[in-house]
């Protein structure tokens, strides 16, 4: 592998006619030297350096970039990368493909082919000058090469770690394992080595968590304000939420917001959007956006008509005060799995507590009885994905630089043997940072999410005046 990459260091002049590099990148918003905000290229390299030191010598990872995904004819969805091909490379476009080496982590990039009348509707694309100058490959080819240049690197290789499920390139896909050259029990899955390095983020990484993060809490403190206007909906407060959002320089939504009120908070993933809201209902949000990559993912539940009643009060302190209590134990050593037991735990008592059902906590968590009220995890990783490296067990204990949303809830189903509590689900849900010490920071704190604090904000902003409706 070491000889064909140094021929291809020489080759990288001849290999496609130069576009400029700056057409890959968001100039505006970067520094010099910078492929992402306050993200050195530098940066890239030491990831795929991490990547190959955990990879055996004479091997190799494959990582292609995401295929672009049609929603009729030749209209596109908005593109977003691969996860793992945008921490590795910092390349935000389609039409690539990664190969990394053991060892030093050197990588050799296929870019989309020069084609002028695509560039004319689509933008120019990346090209094997700024494959090379900009992003840091050793050497840079045009795809239209990939079938016959790849088997020749691959061949030589001891283990090949690729997913080959993912939604790759075509030109990557209509290649069987065998016309890529693997050998024979060389492939490897690449998914528990890249999760294991994306799963601690740097300093860089946080501060775009962090920043991702306060425009979701922007976005939540509008919407608690607004939800008692006359003739607000849920999906004015989905729309506001995603304005707020993406003014503040956010590419997209992290996943559907969820704008239940009533007895539609306790559908974990209800996205209808669609109700108007009516006045004495408890109101679930769940929302988050996407900032150069960085997720966030943030939930609070309010009164609409910024009182709580006695029934909402009560389940919403059981749900508080398991989060505070959730909140002390986020510490390095502490794992995912071992809060997910204490926030069972926790949640049992206070279902036993409300009357929900008879008998004491543990009964109930022996029992499974707990899963009708809390049928979700306490939280996940949280990163360029949402649900971010699953290839990370939840029992790994937890490191500084590690991310995390931490999020019991409980949802008490319309019924009539609930009585008063029929109906109501909770939700409270934060981006945690895992530190040194303290033990943990919380990103998304600048939400109340203490009853009385938020009642006394709700009725703050209304004093200033309600919102018109465009």
């Amino acid at each position: 592998m070491s000889a064909v990459v140094g021929g291809l260091r020489r080759a990288v002049s001849r290999v496609v006619p130069s576009v400029q590099a700056s057409s890959a990148l968001p100039t505006l918003l970067l520094a010099p030297g910078e492929l992402a905000p306050g993200i050195q290229a530098s940066e890239f390299a030491a990831r795929r350096a991490s990547l190959a030191a955990r990879m055996p010598l004479g091997s190799c990872a494959l990582v292609p970039a995401t295929a672009v995904a049609y929603m009729t004819g030749v209209i596109p969805y908005p593109y977003r990368q691969d996860a793992d091909f945008l921490y590795l490379t910092g390349i935000t476009q389609p039409g690539a493909v990664a190969l990394i080496t053991a060892g030093q982590g050197d990588m050799v990039l296929f870019v989309t082919d020069p084609d002028e009348t695509r560039e004319r509707w689509d933008g120019a694309r990346c090209s094997a000058a700024a494959a090379t100058d900009v992003f840091g490959a050793v050497a840079a080819y045009p795809m239209s090469e990939l079938p016959r240049q790849l088997p020749r690197m691959l061949g030589s290789s001891s283990a090949v770690y690729y997913d080959a499920g993912r939604h790759a390139s075509s030109e990557l896909r209509a290649l069987s394992t065998a016309e890529l050259g693997v050998r024979e029990g060389a492939l490897r899955a690449l998914r528990t080595l890249a999760h294991a390095a994306r799963w601690r983020k740097s300093p860089g990484e946080l501060a775009l968590m962090a920043r991702s993060s306060a425009l979701a809490e922007a976005g939540l403190l509008r919407a608690m304000r607004q939800s008692g206007a006359p003739g607000v909906g849920e999906h004015h407060l989905a729309a506001g939420f995603e304005r707020d959002c993406r003014w503040g320089g956010a590419a997209r939504m992290a996943y559907p917001p969820v704008v239940a009120s009533g007895a539609d908070a306790c559908t974990i993933h209800y996205s209808r959007n669609d109700k108007a809201l009516a006045p004495g209902s408890a109101l679930l949000f769940d929302g988050g956006c996407e900032l150069h990559g960085y997720c966030s993912d943030v939930t609070r539940t309010w009164p609409v008509g910024g009182r709580f009643s006695p029934a909402q009060r009560d389940v919403y302190q059981v749900v508080h005060g398991v989060q505070q209590q959730l909140l002390e134990w986020c510490r390095p050593g502490a794992t995912l799995r071992q809060l997910h037991e204490q926030s069972v735990r926790l949640l049992a008592e206070g279902v036993s507590d409300l009357g929900l059902l008879p008998g004491r906590s543990a009964g109930v968590i022996a029992q499974g009885a707990i899963r009708a009220f809390y049928p979700h995890s306490v939280g996940h990783w949280l990163g360029l994905d949402t649900h971010d490296v699953p290839g990370v067990a939840h029992d790994t204990p937890l490191q500084p630089g590690v991310t995390l949303t931490v999020e019991p809830g409980l949802y008490i189903s319309d019924q009539e043997r609930y009585g008063a509590l029929a109906g109501i689900g909770v939700r409270i849900e934060d981006v945690v940072q895992i530190n040194d010490s303290p033990g943990c920071s919380v990103l998304s704190r600048s939400v109340p999410t203490d009853a009385d604090s938020i009642e006394e904000f709700i009725a703050r902003g209304r004093g200033e005046g309600e919102p018109e409706l465009p």
